[in-house]
Parts: structure tokens; sequence; C-alpha cells
């Protein structure tokens, strides 16, 4: 009957220390879960920043007139889809999606070089034809832009 004790003595032991193991087991995988949950959120943290921080670069260059419009209108469409706002905030910025559904058809880039002169100066008319259709519009924008992000990034500092 002894040996019978000192066996089930033996495997609760066993038992527990392996139950232990898993214990610390368990708190390692979940320290390193949480360490790295952390790491992506500061880097999409500072990837935010990073964008909030283009798009107010290039609405002050577009303002001074230091960027082209139209490409100015591009760049802030791509960066501002890039934050995935909610649909109320990105109403204050519609004028950029439709001057880029406008343009979306002209080539940029290498394809823009590529053209003769005749189909640049095609498109160039037409870009010019937005940007003096849109030109309130996109001031508008513009100022809307540099108030709303200028106040996330002091927000963030």
């Amino acid at each position: 009957m002894t040996t019978f004790y000192i066996i089930a003595g033996s495997i609760t032991i066993v038992l527990a220390s392996y139950a232990a193991f898993l214990l610390v087991k368990l708190n390692k995988q979940k320290k390193a879960m949480q360490q790295s949950e952390l790491a992506q959120a500061e880097k999409h943290d500072a990837r935010m920043e990073s964008i909030i921080e283009s798009i107010t670069s290039i609405a002050k260059a577009m303002k001074h007139e230091q960027c082209p419009t139209i490409e100015g209108c591009i760049r802030l469409k791509v960066l501002i889809d890039q934050l995935r706002l909610e649909d109320p905030l990105k109403e204050n910025f519609t004028v950029f999606y439709t001057v880029y559904d406008k343009t979306a058809h002209i080539p940029t880039h290498q394809g823009w070089k590529d053209l003769k002169t005749k189909k640049k100066m095609v498109h160039t008319k037409l870009m010019m034809e937005i940007e003096s259709e849109y030109e309130a519009e996109i001031k508008q924008s513009v100022e809307k832009v540099i108030e709303h992000f200028q106040t996330a990034v002091q927000s963030a500092s």
C-alpha cells in the first residue's frame, strides 16, 4: 500500500511540475505577445504621424504655390486614403478625390516622359482647366487640411 502512495505522490509531483512549467511558458508567450503588439502599435503610430506630416507639408507647399496644384491634390488624396478617415471627415476633402478621378487617365512618371509633346500639351491643358474649375474649392480644402492635420500633429506632440 505504501508503494501505491509513493507512486501516486511521484505522479502528482511530476504533474504539478509540468503544470508549473506550462504556466511559466504561457506567461512568457503572453509577455512576448504584448511586446509584439506594443511594437506594432508604435510602428503604426509612427507611420500615421509620418503620413500626417507629409499631408501638412504638401498642403503648405500648395498654399505657398511651391507644389503644382494637380500633383498636390493627387498626393493628398492618396495620403488621406491611407489614414482611413471616417466619411464625415473625408467630406472636407472631396475635391482631392474629384481631381484625382478626373486626372486618373493621365500617365505619370515614366509614362509622362514617354509621351509626345502634343499629347503632353493636351493633358496639360486639361489639368489647367481642372485646376481653374476647382481653384476656390481646392484652396478651401487646403486650408482645412492644414487646420485639421496641424492640430493632429500638435496634439500628438
